[in-house]
């Protein structure tokens, strides 16, 4: 049993440092870009993501709503190149589009553009958004949370801290990890549906349940339950191959944490990664600490002193690491401190600071007055203390909750990303460019222009510039020259002022009698 429990803990520890780096996947250009008009059918869409992806489901939703899907797609780096079954009619066409990131979160989107002219109506796309996958995904993770805290948390603390106890501490313990066992198995099922944007009655598909647990979460799924079956292991055997069999599982609760997920994929990977491991170790210690001492309050005498004093010289570590690894993973993740109060991710964040405010305080209560109180065999303090750790229970549970609000919020890293530039492809019979605006804000742009013949050759041109209009702003147009920068490429400099819908104009001079003027809508945010 114990070469048993050596090897899990092993295997455990050699995935604490996965070596490849990944980040949240954003869309962050189109090819046409988005409202763009084209002359013809094109042969080939592609989407650009700031990370390598893999599709799930994309089609193409015509001006009748008929929606054709695209079953021809390679990959390129962090390019996805799409070949449509056949020839677009002329009127608008809906890029319907759900990929998954490396961090294992469905991600989807959907954008427009015209062949022929421009339409005032564009097809109708159903959204896949289910609130009650949505639901059913939060309250399944919420059982793994506890599961993994309390229950192989728990079964650490029993092991480690607190021996003597009686039953009561190991039966909760074990009953929570069962639950969390089972909110695993089903939330591979609702990661499957999530991700091919399947209705609950797909459920028994077998494709579902393999593509949920595909990819990074599939890996997170197999430790976290791993790290369960040791720690329910632990409660049934002696101390020595107990203690061993908890460490396991508390590795794994952190192990879990870091292969997954928003904050464990961002970068620099070097530092979330351990962060994250750290971060959930330590939130493991204390949470799995609190079932097993509100019985050890119950009871009085040289027991109840020893165990709550060993917590007491432990959990300020436990404390420190984890705020020291919360700040950093907070820090990655804003970027900025606006976004605090700006993003969807930010005022989770703010709502989970506050509970965890909260729960200082009665941490910070408990450590410096009742501690003390039940050091000298004081009954109504030991009272107090047991209620006290009801409380820190409870907002714990809150605590929690808010945190499994993220699965359905991306970090503003990645909502920078996708808002850092613009990009745009202009076609017509006689040239080809390739158009990125940095950044995709309003203000001072940066204009980078690629021009090719449309069999893909370099073309040398004499002249560009580009011109920037926005009418419906009142603002005229303005125009600047592009200057040469390598072959076929052309850069500009100019001020978009202000947010909203500009039309790009490209003169190209090819020759002292031949000039070709491109027009195209880009975004400015």
């Amino acid at each position: 049993m114990k070469r048993l429990a050596l090897a899990a803990l092993w295997m455990l520890l050699v995935v604490i440092l996965p070596s490849a780096a990944f980040a949240h996947a954003s869309l962050t250009g189109s090819e046409p870009a988005d409202g763009a008009v084209l002359a013809q059918s094109p042969a080939e869409l592609t989407l650009s993501f700031n990370e390598p992806v893999e599709p799930l489901t994309i089609r193409i939703v015509e001006q009748n709503g008929t929606a054709i899907a695209i079953e021809n797609i390679r990959s390129d780096g962090p390019n996805l190149i799409l070949t449509p079954p056949a020839a677009l009619a002329d009127g608008a066409h809906v890029v319907s589009w759900r990929v998954i990131s490396a961090d294992g979160h469905p991600v989807g989107g959907s954008y427009t553009f015209w062949v022929g002219q421009r339409g005032d109506v564009s097809p109708l796309v159903v959204s896949s958004d289910d609130a009650g996958l949505r639901g059913a995904i939060w309250l399944t993770r919420l059982m793994i949370y506890l599961g993994l805290f309390v229950g192989a948390g728990g079964a650490f603390f029993v092991a480690w801290i607190a021996p003597s106890l009686k039953n009561g501490p190991r039966m909760i313990a074990a009953t929570v990890s069962l639950i969390g066992l089972a909110a695993l198995l089903l939330s591979i099922g609702l990661q499957g549906l999530d991700a091919l944007a399947e209705p609950a009655t797909a459920l028994s598909d077998w494709a579902v349940w393999r593509q949920g647990i595909d990819g990074s979460f599939g890996l997170s799924a197999a430790i976290a339950a791993m790290a369960l079956i040791l720690a329910l292991l632990s409660l049934r055997f002696g101390r020595a191959t107990g203690r061993l069999l908890s460490l396991g599982a508390l590795l794994g609760v952190g192990v879990a944490l870091a292969v997954t997920g928003h904050a464990a994929t961002a970068q620099p990977r070097y530092l979330t990664a351990p962060a994250v491991f750290l971060h959930g170790i330590s939130l493991a210690f204390w949470i799995g600490a609190l079932m097993p001492l509100a019985f050890a309050m119950r009871g009085a005498g040289e027991m109840t002193v020893d165990v709550l004093m060993r917590f007491s010289r432990i959990i300020p570590l436990a404390v420190a690491a984890l705020l020291a690894s919360g700040l950093l993973l907070a820090t990655v993740q804003l970027g900025r401190l606006d976004a605090l109060w700006t993003t969807s991710y930010g005022e989770v964040l703010m709502a989970k600071l506050a509970l965890v405010a909260l729960l200082l305080a009665v941490a910070l209560w408990n450590r410096l007055y009742l501690t003390p109180q039940v050091e000298q065999g004081d009954d109504l303090g030991r009272r107090r203390m047991r209620r006290s750790i009801v409380a820190e229970l409870v907002l714990v549970a809150g605590i929690l909750g808010v945190v499994g609000l993220w699965r359905f919020t991306p970090p503003p890293r990645a909502l920078a990303v996708a808002a850092d530039s613009f990009f745009t492809h202009l076609h017509t019979g006689q040239a080809m460019a390739d158009v990125t605006v940095s950044p995709g804000h309003a203000g001072p742009v940066a204009i980078s222009i690629q021009l090719r013949t449309p069999d893909e050759a370099i073309l040398a041109a004499k002249a560009v510039s580009v011109t920037l209009a926005n009418p419906e702003a009142g603002i005229e147009p303005a125009t600047a020259e592009a200057r040469p920068a390598g072959e076929g490429e052309w850069r500009a400099t100019m001020t978009a002022p202000v947010a909203g819908r500009w039309t790009m104009t490209l003169d190209i001079l090819i020759s002292d009698f031949d000039q070709i003027s491109v027009e195209a809508p880009i975004v400015i945010k």
